[in-house]
């Protein structure tokens, strides 16, 4: 039956014929159950009305089971189609769903499923009775949860390539569609050319070329931080890493953004199995918490555990790309987070001006319309090497290689030097494989960028830093303050940032000098500088930078007297400042 075939009016008719066939909804050879009818114009049964047989209406338009669907997990969903005015529908849905006939009306009713309600459980019964008089005629095929690596060995880079996706979450839906191929290789090949300048910028790139090797290498999830002032190319690097799979412009949702909650955070890292995610804008980070939490849970690849029907421990395997003004390990004082997080904070197009601009704006242009064609030619590579014998070995040899070769000097810099090697391994297979046109940095580039000193990880204390900065600027807003030629006080007219005052040694009873200062001009002073005020307080309890009293809620918020009245402040410890070793005290 064609389009053509398609009758100008749907109108009843019990003399609908008992074989049926329409290869573009089902298989030839499909039977029906007894006591049932198709045609173009709709389903029937039979039904026995006192002595009379007469044909009841099921459906408006031929409606079938076209497919079943399977998962890695075993749940199923099934496949629907039919026809409207000749053109072919169809939609995946749960087979929980499939077998309500209510709520399949109301799922597929905007879909123009051609069931009424009055007639959804009749409908409820002849998809039932079709799908089991034809399991042998109906494929049941593999369906994706995610993108990226199938238990089955294929590896999904977009929808129906090569298995259907269905994600879990409907929040998922829009960073599924872009991921899709668009323009030509060549184009997005051209576009990225004028990245062989800038290394920092590169780093992007080789993310989005590593995830797929986490698991082969077994790697764990990590993150890559661009970091640093604005205008300086941040998300257009990012935006050309995630041109490998998906479209990185701002009318796609292949970018996903820091304003986000910890649950929505995971749903998005849930997509995935082996691609990137990018998490743009750390500026619009609301909650600091939310960022320690995440950047623990992304290394152990699932979420948190939950209960009451919360999604609770959904998987993923990836590289977080992060940009913002503030690092993200700004959120955090943990030395734990710095070796789960690899930190560019080199401008990514440089500090050239003009010529910078160009190149970021032609990249940005150039990956906005070619995208999607390089990561699916650089996996499909990746799965011949490791079908090959001895293939993986060497994959995972390189890579201890690498490693060995980016431990550098430092504690820290060896601890992250797995994920500096895969960012280095992809590079060099994206070169040899023909798809980045540009060799891979050289070695002291690499330590450059990632190999830093232990101390630079120690945001703790180069917040404390920042601080012991503010208060020596800012000694005229100290309270009291300094005392005029007249005598008298002189307030500052900012108001105070807090106060000295002396604190006494229960060990020797002798007192000392030291700083409290108010917790809102505290807290501005660090934002300014990009750390978090809340997220650098546990670092200085447990190195005993602030003084504490159990008598208060938080012990660490101390009243003291300000110009006559008493507030709440954080009261350092004497040796923060070393103000009884200062002679200018």
């Amino acid at each position: 039956m064609t389009e053509q075939d398609a009758p100008e009016d749907t109108q009843d008719t019990a003399d609908a014929p008992a074989a049926w066939t329409d290869e573009r909804l089902v298989p030839a050879g499909v039977r029906l159950p007894e006591g049932y009818k198709v045609s173009h114009a709709g389903v029937w049964v039979e039904k026995a009305i006192k002595e009379d047989v007469i044909d009841v209406r099921v459906a408006w338009a031929p409606l079938v089971i076209r497919s079943v669907y399977i998962d890695p997990e075993g749940d199923q969903a099934v496949e629907l189609a039919w026809t409207d005015r000749g053109r072919l529908v169809t939609r995946v849905i749960p087979r929980s769903v499939a077998r309500r006939g209510r709520v399949l009306v109301a799922t597929l009713g905007d879909a123009g499923l051609p069931v009424i309600e009055a007639d959804a459980k009749l409908a409820e019964r002849w998809l039932a009775a079709f799908e089991s008089l034809n399991q042998a005629k109906i494929p049941r095929v593999h369906l994706a949860r995610q993108l990226g690596w199938q238990d089955d060995g294929t590896f999904v880079t977009a929808q129906d390539t090569p298995h259907r996706v269905e994600v879990k979450h409907e929040e998922q839906r829009p960073a599924l569609a872009a991921h899709r191929p668009a323009g030509t290789f060549a184009g997005w090949v051209a576009s990225i050319k004028r990245l062989a300048a800038y290394p920092a910028a590169q780093m992007p790139l080789y993310a989005s070329f590593a995830a797929p090797l986490l698991p082969p290498l077994s790697l764990n999830s990590f993150t890559l931080d661009v970091s640093g002032r604005s205008t300086r190319g941040k998300t257009t690097a990012a935006g050309a890493g995630m041109s490998v799979w998906a479209d990185p412009s701002e009318k796609a949702d292949g970018m996903y953004s820091w304003r986000t909650t910890m649950l929505a955070a995971e749903k998005r890292l849930n997509l995935v199995n082996g691609l990137p995610v990018v998490f743009d804008e750390s500026k619009l980070v609301r909650d600091p918490e939310m960022v320690h939490a995440l950047l623990y849970a992304i290394p152990k690849n699932h979420g948190q555990a939950r209960g009451g029907g919360w999604p609770s421990g959904i998987p993923w395997r990836t590289i977080v790309i992060s940009t913002g003004e503030q690092s993200i390990l700004s959120f955090t004082t943990d030395q734990g987070a710095g070796a789960r997080v690899l930190t560019v904070q080199e401008a990514p197009f440089g500090t050239d001006g003009p010529a910078s601009a160009a190149a970021a704006i032609e990249v940005r242009d150039g990956t906005a319309e070619h995208f999607g064609t390089a990561g699916p030619r650089f996996v499909d590579r990746l799965r011949q090497l490791l079908a090959e014998p001895g293939g993986k070995a060497r994959l995972i040899a390189r890579h201890g290689e690498l490693t060995q070769a980016h431990a550098y000097d430092s504690d820290m810099s060896a601890r992250r030097a797995p994920l500096v090697a895969s960012l280095a391994l992809a590079a060099e297979l994206a070169h040899a494989w023909g798809i980045v046109p540009f060799d891979s940095p050289q070695p002291d580039v690499w330590k450059r960028l990632f190999g830093v000193a232990d101390q630079t990880d120690n945001r703790g204390e180069m917040a404390l830093d920042v601080i012991r900065e503010f208060v020596a600027s800012q000694r005229a807003a100290m309270y009291p303050p300094p005392i005029g030629s007249d005598g008298e006080m002189r307030p500052p007219f900012s108001g105070y940032i807090g106060r000295t005052l002396a604190v006494g040694n229960p060990e020797t009873g002798q007192a000392r000098a030291t700083v409290a200062l108010l917790p809102q001009r505290l807290k501005e002073a660090l934002s300014r500088a990009g750390y978090e005020l809340e997220s650098v307080v546990p670092a200085w309890r447990e190195s005993g930078a602030l003084l504490e009293n159990a008598a208060y809620r938080p012990p660490y918020l101390i009243k003291k007297n300000l110009d006559g009245k008493k507030v709440r402040m954080y009261v350092f410890h004497p040796d923060v400042f070393g103000l009884d070793d200062d002679s200018e005290a």
